[in-house]
């Protein structure tokens, strides 16, 4: 390897500080009348969605007025009303959980009560390898020579899969560092990830899949969004935005804890390495379109560093591989979706 009125359940888009926009979430019905009060401290897109006792919640309710939609401006005690609502018809309301959230275009995959979020990038091209000046990291010959890339729009786990969720579909933990569900899954091989996308796939009906090593770096550098910072979503504060030898303490942390890139994905450098459906192969100076890597070799591709890495190690452009049928304590993976479509047959 190289180098209220009813009780109401309040989440918001992501479980951390840089994220925090709506809170004080209440809701009241009169007659047909539902009225959702909430605040939110910045600009944003909103939108809501519900849920019946323990059962999973919806896409994005449609028919509200008020406090809803496209660009809110923040404040306390905003509204949004929706009259004879489809979606409660009939329902006790101390059975409802309203989720008010930033709508970030994220598509929402249950497993069972489970859910995890699948981020939308849109397509585009970008240089891809060392970009960062010279002097101010290691600069590799694999990362070598520049050259153009072009990927289509598709979906990306917002987080690292957790061992939350590789319990519910695998039934156990293979990882050294426990004791929170929050934690990226790790100590699993290329090939152990390919059984589990199976069974995610068979589960809920989507097409999951391993990034590529191009839509990885595509998505690290913030896609279409991109500000052009050698780590994801920052120039020089790679503390902020990743888990690396500098601040982890030797191990991985939480998902979602430190800042998001312009795409709002998180520890896209840091924590652990991300396995990519790649194999290993030197870099061309010839443009490519969707490049799914050689058909064949010997090492799967790795991205993004890891807990024990140093700064240079977190960069967008950094590269790593190993074996497919070794898992260390340091490797993991995030998921990616070419379609929201499902499986007729799920």
């Amino acid at each position: 390897m190289k180098r209220l009125l009813v009780t109401m359940l309040l989440l918001c888009s992501a479980p951390l500080l840089w994220a925090q926009q709506v809170t004080d979430v209440s809701f009241s019905i009169v007659d047909d009348t539902l009225t959702i009060t909430y605040t939110l401290t910045q600009q944003a897109d909103i939108c809501v969605r519900v849920a019946i006792d323990d059962g999973p919640y919806t896409e994005p309710l449609k028919g509200f007025t008020g406090a809803v939609g496209e660009k809110v401006k923040p404040g306390v005690g905003l509204q949004m009303q929706a009259v004879r609502l489809p979606e409660i018809a009939g329902v006790d309301s101390a059975s409802l959980h309203f989720l008010v959230e930033v709508d970030d275009g994220a598509l929402l995959v249950y497993v069972d009560n489970f859910s995890f979020r699948m981020m939308p990038v849109e397509g585009g091209s970008f240089t891809m390898g060392c970009t960062h000046p010279r002097g101010e990291k290691h600069t590799y010959a694999d990362e070598l020579p520049l050259h153009k890339v072009t990927v289509n729009s598709f979906y990306i786990g917002r987080f690292e899969v957790t061992q939350g969720l590789w319990k519910k579909v695998m039934g156990e933990n293979p990882s050294k560092w426990f004791g929170n569900d929050s934690l990226p899954v790790e100590q699993v091989s290329w090939n152990d990830v390919q059984i589990f996308i199976a069974r995610l796939s068979q589960i809920t009906g989507y097409r999951f899949r391993l990034p590529t090593e191009a839509e990885w770096e595509y998505a690290a550098r913030g896609g279409v969004r991109s500000n052009r910072t050698p780590y994801p979503g920052t120039r020089t504060q790679v503390w902020e935005a990743c888990w690396f030898g500098g601040n982890s303490n030797g191990h991985s942390h939480p998902v979602g804890r430190l800042k998001p890139n312009e795409l709002g994905l998180y520890d896209m450098g840091g924590n652990v390495m991300e396995w990519c459906s790649d194999w290993m192969e030197s870099y061309t100076d010839k443009p490519q379109n969707c490049p799914q890597g050689p058909r064949n070799g010997e090492n799967r591709i790795l991205r993004g560093g890891c807990f024990n890495s140093p700064t240079w190690g977190c960069s967008v452009f950094e590269r790593s591989w190993y074996l497919p049928d070794y898992g260390y304590s340091f490797y993991g993976f995030r998921l990616v979706l070419d379609s929201p479509e499902r499986d007729e047959e799920e």
